[in-house]
């Protein structure tokens, strides 16, 4: 009788798979459509482009929800999920995240993206207790690589700091 109920929660769940596959594949179809809208205009430079980002994302969760599904159609579920909730340890890592996130976009918008991008870094380091020399240089190096990822090589818009940009006082911006 217990494995009745087991191929019974295994047909459910694999078909709860194949429907969330199918919705994670159409939704990654449409937002890879509609990123052919991305405003190429404004691109000066040789590089990725733009469109590069939201593509590549839309592939990998069109590529997640194929895998739903073919995992789905073959009845092949995870193990049993055993995970609980713990409002303190919500409380002390997501919340302070999200902040930092919140805070981030409004960063990005009145110091410029090399500013928000630092602190963010910095804080989330802090957060994750990252000690020595690594609180610094990994604020310091992801910034600066995610800079040239992001404005030089897919030559991303970065619109203007509205407060104050510090790259202004190096002659960079």
């Amino acid at each position: 009788m217990s494995t009745e109920i087991d191929i019974e929660v295994v047909r459910k769940t694999a078909r709860h798979n194949i429907f969330a596959g199918l919705a994670l594949g159409a939704l990654a179809a449409f937002f890879f459509w509609k990123s052919f809208a991305i405003s190429l205009d404004f691109v000066d430079e040789e590089g990725i482009g733009p469109r590069f980002f939201p593509q590549s994302i839309c592939l990998a969760l069109g590529l997640i929800g194929a895998t739903m599904v073919v995992f789905g159609l073959r009845e092949q579920i995870a193990p049993a999920d055993k995970s609980t909730f713990d409002a303190k340890r919500f409380f002390a890592d997501a919340v302070p995240l999200f902040l930092l996130g919140l805070a981030f976009v409004w960063m990005f918008g009145a110091f410029g993206y090399v500013t928000a991008c630092f602190v963010l870094l910095l804080v989330a380091a802090v957060l994750f207790a990252v000690r020595g020399p690594a609180l610094i240089l990994l604020p310091v190096c992801a910034t600066a690589a995610l800079y040239l990822l992001f404005f030089k090589v897919m030559t991303v818009f970065e619109p203007a700091a509205t407060i104050f940009n510090p790259l202004s006082l190096f002659g960079l911006k």
